[in-house]
């Protein structure tokens, strides 16, 4: 039996993160059950992401060196 097509591809992700950073625009991908990935723009009007470190950074930070 053959997979059906990707809703969204990988290109076509780094296409829309690689746009975003050149415009500085922070944004949320949020990965929906049926396989498709939405793009949400955040409210941040910064110019510096923020400097409190993420959960996945302090998962790192506590698992040490790879």
């Amino acid at each position: 039996m053959p997979r059906r097509p990707a809703n969204v591809n990988l290109t076509d992700s780094r296409r829309f993160i690689r746009a975003c950073k050149l415009e500085g625009l922070y944004f949320r991908a949020t990965l929906q059950p049926g396989g498709a990935v939405v793009f949400e723009s955040t409210a941040s009007t910064a110019t510096e992401p923020p400097t409190e470190p993420s959960p996945l950074d302090q998962w790192r930070s506590e698992r040490g060196p790879s």
